[in-house]
């Protein structure tokens, strides 16, 4: 469209007899835009922009809470139009997208190129994607293993504490668990508990724990060249999808977790909630062309060496310490370390010694010290590891309080923390608040022992506050002996 100065001329210069190509020159425009005002002989019109808006801006009203949420970075838009629908935004998610767009400027994003595959032809592994989650004893990181199935789209998610190789294979066994065979080949990346060198090519040094594993499972690898992620594009473009959506979907939902086994419950939930039909029934194909698995082998599945106690009670795997009972010091023993925990074996006969949780620490059992620690009561006042006998703040108190009233606080203290094994910590723990409460003075440790075990209701917390009411009865039976005729 040409503005009315324009049109005005377009009239002049044809009364002045130019003709249309000449008059489109002179005034630097298209020859049809000049002939159509010259067949039109009217100005041109501007239509008058809108009073308002038409339809009703719904993202309006939503607008700050989708600000919000963008400030979580891992967080989509599909995700952010979930959330407001459910809190009652009644527009489309076109609007949606479009709008977000707008307030963060969006750059293009990376495109994926579709791939086909064979059935049972390949499984890909990733194991990278590590987020924050919440248990009961407080956060900590969590690293993913995904595996998926490139035919059908079948995958699968297992969390870890940490990456190493234990973690990674018992990641893959689980996944060929899951799907119920092997596939022919595996597609990873240069995972360094797997691979130690990388060469030209595909050609690749493994580490001597992953080649164990590739001779038991008898799968062929297909490594990724070094930073070809794309190479594994469906199972790349997935873990990080899922990574973020779990760790959304449990901040949302304020979720605390007991362990990794409830986490990994909760995610193969999650998952089979999300595996759709199609994906189902390609999946059922495909289950036809895997091979039979191999049975699980701590040898394979775990990291397995000698060792032998020291003085200390304890054996070292890697930078932790883990205890073991008194009666194994200084025999030789065969450590299991699995992804979730260290087993302790005595090696002849092979027996099962201790059972550690995998923690990043060390991990010293209170029932492997707690004997030799009473007959050696001092050796509790400078002990590396004394913190774990103080099961709470209660423990603490009674400490102070047998330390307040003089000399052998740290026999009576150890002598109280052993009658765990007559009744539960919860127990104890009562008594010694009632006591605390009560400001009991004399013979403590003998007080709380005759408070918890007059009565035993093993793992349930004794109502202990009539019994400390009540005074010790002491009745005179001489009288009723002398009726006793002599010789019984």
């Amino acid at each position: 469209m040409i503005n009315m100065e324009k049109f005005l001329k377009i009239r002049a210069l044809a009364d002045e007899g130019l003709n249309r190509s000449e008059i489109a020159s002179e005034l630097k425009i298209n020859r049809k835009t000049v002939s159509r005002y010259l067949q039109k002989n009217s100005p041109p019109s501007y239509q008058l922009p809108r009073a308002g808006r038409t339809r009703k801006d719904y993202f309006s009203t939503y607008g700050p809470r989708a600000k919000e949420l963008l400030g979580n970075p891992n967080m989509t838009n599909v995700e952010i139009f979930e959330l407001i629908k459910e809190e009652g935004y009644l527009g489309s998610e076109r609007t949606v997208q479009r709008r977000l767009r707008e307030i963060k400027g969006e750059v293009p994003k990376e495109r994926f190129f579709e791939q086909n595959y064979e059935a049972g032809e390949q499984s890909q592994f990733d194991f990278k994607e590590s987020v924050m989650i919440n248990f009961h004893g407080g956060s900590r990181i969590v690293h993913f293993v995904f595996g998926t199935l490139p035919f059908s789209g079948r995958y699968f998610i297992k969390a870890f504490p940490r990456k190493n190789f234990e973690c990674f294979i018992e990641g893959m066994h689980s996944f060929f668990e899951s799907i119920g065979g092997v596939t022919k080949n595996v597609r990873i990346d240069n995972l360094s508990p797997c691979v130690s060198r990388v060469h030209k090519g595909n050609r690749r040094t493994y580490t001597m724990s992953f080649e164990r594993a590739i001779n038991y499972y008898g799968f062929g690898v297909l490594p990724c060249s070094p930073g070809k992620g794309n190479e594994k594009g469906d199972v790349e473009r997935d873990i990080q999808t899922h990574a973020r959506r779990m760790k959304n979907l449990i901040d949302n939902q304020g979720m605390i977790f007991l362990d990794f086994s409830e986490l990994n419950s909760w995610i193969e939930s999650y998952v089979e909630k999300r595996i759709k039909d199609e994906i189902k029934s390609l999946f059922k194909e495909e289950q036809k062309s895997l091979r039979p698995l191999a049975a699980r082998d701590e040898g394979v599945l775990c990291r397995v060496e000698e060792s032998t106690p020291n003085g200390f009670g304890v054996i070292r795997i890697g930078d932790y310490s883990y205890s073991v009972a008194d009666s194994v010091i200084k025999e030789k023993c065969v450590v299991v370390a699995g992804p979730y925990d260290i087993k302790i074996y005595r090696k002849s006969p092979r027996v099962l010694v201790a059972r550690h949780t995998r923690l990043d620490g060390d991990s010293i059992l209170i029932d492997h010290v707690l004997p030799s620690l009473v007959r050696k009561p001092q050796a509790m006042i400078r002990w590396a590891h004394k913190d774990i006998l103080f099961f709470n703040s209660t423990y603490e108190r009674y400490y102070q309080k047998l330390v307040h009233l003089g000399e052998g606080a740290q026999k009576a203290f150890l002598q109280s923390v052993n009658l765990v094994q007559h009744v539960s910590v919860a127990d104890i723990t009562s008594a010694m608040e009632l006591m605390l409460s009560e400001n009991v003075v004399e013979c403590v440790y003998e007080t709380l022992r005759d408070l918890l075990l007059t009565e035993r209701r093993p793992n349930k917390v004794i109502d202990i506050s009539y019994q400390l009411e009540q005074k010790k009865l002491t009745p005179n039976l001489k009288e009723f002996d002398e009726l006793i005729p002599k010789g019984g």
